[in-house]
């Protein structure tokens, strides 16, 4: 039997008087609905009577937020979409993003069909005018296999909803064809489908990953929705006569240059209007093209439902963006950039938030707007648990409280065995149901899985949720993660262009000036035109590419270019061969020893290192899961651990040093965490105090701010084994350090560590378990590790909610 899960629980409730869902139509205020409640009840009422629901609230974050808790309450991943903002257009002269227009045309598509879902966003996203309902569902095409649907009249059909040519498909809103496949990423879905076709018929839809082409699954239908959120309409001739004159009179109006670019620009335009060619600043033109368009709010349908979350909030959000957008698109017309236009050609004012039929306002103020209209009211009087965050004695008390007074308390936990523990020493004994015989009772006390992140109370009902949050002061929430796939890998570094530096093997560092083509005994050849100090010239013959490389260069300055004569490249050969022979001869010492040196493997993860992981507040990445199993298993070996993780900043290689860590801490084994620089000893330490102190773990801090007193009793501690973690610089690596059993040394960033503290880590790694973090390796740490010298893993994934770093050349303005 399976215990019970939140979903369980908010399916019970659903079935319950615990929230009052008789207003099920009409425009409804909840008052004193504390935030961590919200998702619950959405949830309860959806499992109820499924429906189509928007939500409006104030952040990405928040609808990230609202996103975990609902699945956790029991709404399906495939029921919840995010309609994210596509506006960034009208800000500035650059390509949209895709992967927010792709998010944001398949919620609009979940919009505007019948079936029930789950869709959250943000008042700016919300209020942006879009395409009209009839045009949107007339672009919409679904597929299944055993369907008659001629493959060119797809391609010739996606053409027209704004789907590019890609080879290969990497991006969404890219489409390419090979004989009887055509390759699409349709908005709204994260990995693209490949179709495959017997003469006219639809025979198999796969879906495949972009970066390898490689097929993950088939999918039992194919429904694509435009890739722009503007599409012709037949009237483009007369668009491009109104644009044209419109630009001639309003240039009038600007400075010479402004005037001049303005001109331009709309010739432009009106040239890839004239031939039906999606091109970037198409969504400049959305009012003429689509006067009376809406947002999607006006997408549902009578017996849909609108939430606005914290109504107040969004009219300050709503107004802001409102009169952000104003101000860039009147610097844009006074720029000559496009025609004149106002924000609300683009962005409907935020009292439209109240035009839809059934709303829901969910609010713990007890506040609302003036133009959001009421017809009936309910008070859940709920209250937030976030006052005993931290205070275990007041929490204490008031579950005594609760439980003399005939409450319901649902402890909703990620860390069950810890939970029994803590509450035992209050004499609260709470039972864990199975999934297959729920029950609702009076006077009761559960433990369920998963964690809501806070927890709140409705004393009418007499039902407590009580989180991680107030039992252990430190859980979060668990946020979905997204994985972002802009831009496609660099086939070669060996592509080589005119300027480029090079190092040739025999003659050293010279600048490729491209390919010029020779006689050399009556036969015409080509060569590769290298310049060197001036004034030496050398012409390599095309076969001989195997001994030229590109010059990678670590910096920024260029390189110093060799000579010909002289045989300074050769004494720069014969220095790095001494080194590396050097190198090579302490590294087969270091190694030989290390393979001699065996300490007593680690066991297996207890079961207070699994619920350590659990307060992690993200999903894991997937390569950040393979650094940590790749670690652990290193642990469970008889040897030495060595093992590089490398990882951009904030791809999540401290969680793997915290998990290993904790490993060597529940095996008896001290640790010893070593940092560059005095701030980032201090950001470690109070991350791993943050996850490991609730358990017990001592965890101590070396560096110039400790006080003598507690440095002598810290290191007193590190002896005798009462210290079993320890942070801090080199001041660890120092004489009177002493540690009764030290298990791993957790370097981070190894490379920033001077030469004497290098050759003290060196003779470490023969004796302990050793994991280096580093966004940055130098190139001797990165070539062990791609030789195989030195074990490496590699975070590559980036972490939820994080958003890609877009990069746009573009004139000064």
């Amino acid at each position: 039997m399976a215990p019970m899960r939140v979903a369980d629980w908010a399916r019970l409730i659903s079935e319950s008087s615990a929230f009052p869902f008789s207003s099920l139509s009409g425009k409804t205020a909840w008052h004193s609905v504390p935030t961590e409640a919200r998702a619950v009840f959405l949830a309860a009422s959806y499992l109820r009577q499924k429906r189509k629901i928007l939500i409006v609230t104030a952040s990405y974050d928040r609808a990230l937020a609202w996103q975990a808790k609902l699945e956790l309450c029991g709404v399906t991943h495939a029921d919840i979409h995010q309609l994210p903002s596509g506006n960034s257009t009208l800000f500035e002269d650059a390509s949209p993003e895709h992967i927010a227009l792709s998010d944001r045309l398949g919620s609009l598509r979940a919009l505007a069909e019948p079936e029930p879902r789950i869709i959250i966003t943000s008042p700016q996203a919300a209020l942006e005018r879009t395409l009209p309902k009839d045009s949107l569902l007339e672009s919409f095409i679904t597929l299944r296999p055993g369907d008659e649907y001629d493959p060119e009249k797809l391609v010739d059909t996606l053409e027209k909803l704004g789907y590019e040519t890609q080879e290969p498909v990497r991006l969404p809103g890219g489409f390419s064809r090979r004989g009887g496949i055509v390759d699409v990423w349709p908005s709204g879905y994260e990995q693209p489908i490949r179709i495959e076709w017997f003469d006219t018929q639809v025979e198999a839809l796969r879906s495949f990953e972009a970066s390898t082409q490689r097929s993950t699954g088939t999918i039992p239908a194919l429904q694509l929705a435009p890739s722009r959120e503007v599409l012709f309409t037949g009237y483009e001739d007369d668009l491009c006569e109104m644009i044209l004159s419109t630009a001639e009179r309003e240039a009038t109006t600007l400075e010479d240059e402004a005037g001049e670019r303005l001109l331009e620009l709309v010739a432009n335009d009106a040239k890839s209007l004239s031939t039906r060619t999606y091109f970037d600043r198409l969504e400049l033109y959305r009012p003429l093209m689509f006067a009376d368009s809406g947002c999607a709010i006006d997408l549902l349908e009578n017996d849909d439902l609108l939430v606005l979350d914290e109504p107040l909030e969004l009219e300050s959000i709503g107004n802001r963006a409102e009169d952000e957008l104003g101000q860039a698109l009147d610097a844009r017309t006074r720029r000559g950039e496009m025609l004149s236009s106002t924000a609300n050609d683009f962005f409907l004012p935020v009292e439209h938030l109240d035009s839809f039929a059934n709303v829901w306002v969910m609010t713990s103020m007890n506040d609302i707007p003036s133009w959001v209209e009421i017809d009936t009211t309910f008070d859940l009087n709920g209250a937030s648990l976030d006052p005993y965050r931290g205070r275990a004695d007041a929490l204490a008390v008031t579950l005594k409280t609760w439980k003399e007074q005939d409450f319901q308390v649902i402890f909703t936990t990620d860390q069950p065995n810890r939970a029994k523990t803590v509450l035992s020493q209050i004499e609260i004994h709470p039972s864990e149901q199975s999934d297959d015989q729920p029950v609702l009772g009076a006077n009761s006390t559960y433990i369920v899985q998963g964690n809501l992140g806070g927890g709140f109370v409705l004393p009418e009902s007499k039902i407590a949720f009580v989180s991680d949050a107030e039992l252990f002061g430190v859980a979060r929430l668990r946020l979905p993660q997204r994985k972002f796939q802009e831009g496609a890998p660099i086939a070669t570094v060996l592509d080589l262009k005119p300027g480029d530096f090079i190092v040739h093997i025999n003659f050293g560092i010279g600048v490729f000036q491209g390919l010029v083509r020779r006689e050399v005994e009556g036969v015409e050849k080509e060569f590769l035109y290298i310049e060197y100090q001036a004034p030496d010239k050398l012409f390599v013959p095309a076969d001989q590419l195997d001994r030229i490389q590109k010059y990678l260069n670590p910096g920024d300055d260029s390189p110093k270019l060799n000579r010909l004569t002289g045989g300074e490249w050769q004494r720069t050969l014969g220095k790095a061969k001494d080194e590396a022979r050097a190198f090579a001869r302490d590294l087969v010492q270091l190694y030989a020893e290390r393979k001699r040196v065996t300490r007593p493997a680690y066991g297996g993860d207890t079961p207070f290192q699994e619920e350590m992981e659990q307060t992690f507040p993200y999903v894991e990445t997937p390569s950040q899961m393979k650094a940590i199993k790749e670690a652990k298993l290193d642990m469970e070996e008889p040897y030495p651990m060595d093992r590089l993780v490398c990882g951009d900043v904030g791809f999540g290689k401290t969680e793997v040093a915290i998990r290993v860590a904790f490993k060597s801490v529940q095996a008896g084994r001290q640790v010893a965490v070593l940092c560059p620089t005095t701030i980032l000893s201090e950001q470690h330490y109070r991350n791993f105090e943050e996850r490991l102190g609730s358990f017990g773990t001592k965890v101590e801090i070396i560096n110039r701010y400790t006080h003598g007193s507690d440095r002598k009793r810290i290191i007193s501690g590190l002896k005798d084994g009462s210290v079993e973690i320890v942070l801090g610089t080199h001041a660890l690596l120092g004489t009177g350090i002493e540690f009764k059993n030290l298990g791993v040394a957790i370097i981070d960033e190894e490379q920033k560590f001077g030469v004497k503290q290098k050759e003290m880590l060196k003779e470490l790694r023969t004796e302990v378990d050793v994991l280096t973090l580093s966004a940055t390796p130098i190139p001797r740490t990165l070539s062990m590790a791609l030789m195989d010298i030195r074990q490496m893993s590699l975070i590559s994934d980036p972490p939820p909610g994080r958003l890609p770093v877009r990069t746009i050349v573009r004139p000064f303005a």
